[in-house]
């Protein structure tokens, strides 16, 4: 598999799709960009159960916090991002950190048949921690909480910043009447990185498909990208069941400014991740 696929002029057939995929976005309204840090990580990072009973119970959310368990408030503190800058955010105390941690319950005890007495987490002890996590800001160490249970062995790690500062990623919704991806095309996978004039993305491909190569094609009000490949390889040895993802880099005529860039194969607006 190449390390970096190569750029090329469009072909014809990824020409007529790049202007399908414009006609498609603009009927719909062009998604504006995402403001705000999103949350890539889990709210619960290496979050792990034991027993079946425990992991019923927090996706229920049944999970409490035994009478006498002095957590306190959280207060203030910030979030540490790699580039060597921070954010002052309030932390969010133990019960509200928890509740935005499990989301919405599915209360599926009865359906496994696990008695209520044990489906059931308690939480014995709690303290305010720290953990890493990946953010559209890049990667960040952010307030946490660690929450010891009874009969789990291992602490239940918790975000312990608001949805409001750390917002849930929400998945883009493709433009309506855009047909499928042409055959000896390539969709892209993510944008990694805008730079000037150059953007830097992942082509998602096969094992089999020859020749890959990327491309790009600019309008006044946003840019396609995406890519192609050659004749399919013959073999057992090719991987044809397997996926892959590739970087691919294209430079654009000018700098992208505030011109949205779309995915070829689903019309939907990318940004950096």
């Amino acid at each position: 598999m190449p390390t970096l696929i190569p750029s090329a002029p469009a072909p014809a057939v990824f020409l007529d799709r790049a202007r399908d995929v414009a006609r498609a976005v603009r009927a719909a309204g062009i998604p504006k960009s995402p403001e705000g840090i999103f949350l890539y990580s889990s709210r619960t990072p290496d979050l792990g159960f034991e027993t079946t009973e425990q992991k019923v119970a927090w996706g229920a959310g049944h999970v409490t916090i035994a009478p006498g368990v002095q957590a306190g408030s959280g207060g203030t503190t910030r979030i540490d991002f790699g580039d060597g800058s921070s954010l002052s955010v309030r932390v969010l105390d133990p019960r509200p950190a928890l509740a935005q941690a499990i989301g919405t319950p599915h209360d599926n005890c009865g359906h496994v048949q696990i008695p209520a007495s044990k489906c059931r987490l308690t939480i014995t002890a709690a303290s305010l921690t720290t953990v890493d996590v990946d953010t559209s800001n890049g990667p960040a160490t952010v307030p946490a909480w660690s929450f010891t249970a009874k009969g789990k062995s291992r602490p239940m790690v918790v975000v312990a910043v608001s949805e409001d500062v750390l917002k849930p990623v929400v998945q883009p919704v493709p433009p309506p009447g855009l047909a499928k991806l042409d055959p000896g095309l390539l969709g892209a996978g993510r944008l990694t990185r805008i730079e000037g004039n150059t953007l830097t993305f992942s082509l998602s491909h096969g094992g089999c498909e020859s020749d890959l190569r990327a491309h790009v094609v600019e309008f006044d009000d946003l840019v396609v990208i995406g890519g192609s490949h050659g004749p399919l390889m013959a073999g057992a040895g090719c991987g044809a069941l397997v996926a892959y993802s590739t970087p691919a880099v294209v430079t654009l005529a000018e700098p992208l400014g505030d011109r949205a860039v779309i995915s070829a194969a689903t019309g939907v607006r990318l940004t950096p991740r």
